[in-house]
């Protein structure tokens, strides 16, 4: 059965994606069990998810850190520095109403063999 999820957040690179999603089937009052960030490799069409540290945001800017590193980002672009990288990658937001069928389906497959 395939899950129900709102995109909150597409982030595009040349080689990944970066995607926040809200789960909308779990009822939970830990934000860890209905909000994920995940990273989508487009050459193996393969998800990972970013465990999340903290997030601030203004008026102008969001910043997420993770354990796997640093996204900053607005409405139109964003740079992430993974941890091991010295250089920030850069980042195009793109619409969340129409994800790309590829990184639709690896998400199904990520919760329905999580």
């Amino acid at each position: 059965m395939p899950i129900s999820y709102k995109t909150l957040f597409l982030l595009e690179a040349n080689a990944f994606s970066l995607i926040e999603i809200k789960l909308l089937d779990v009822q939970s009052d830990d934000p860890a069990k209905v909000y994920f960030w995940l990273q989508f490799h487009k050459a193996s069409h393969t998800l990972d998810k970013l465990d999340f540290v903290a997030m601030h945001k203004d008026e102008y800017e969001q910043q997420r850190e993770f354990q796997q590193g640093k996204l900053q980002f607005n409405q139109s672009n964003g740079t992430y520095t993974p941890t091991e990288a010295a250089e920030p990658i850069s980042l195009k937001a793109q619409a969340t109403t129409q994800l790309p069928a590829e990184l639709n389906d690896a998400i199904q497959r990520y919760f329905v063999a999580g």
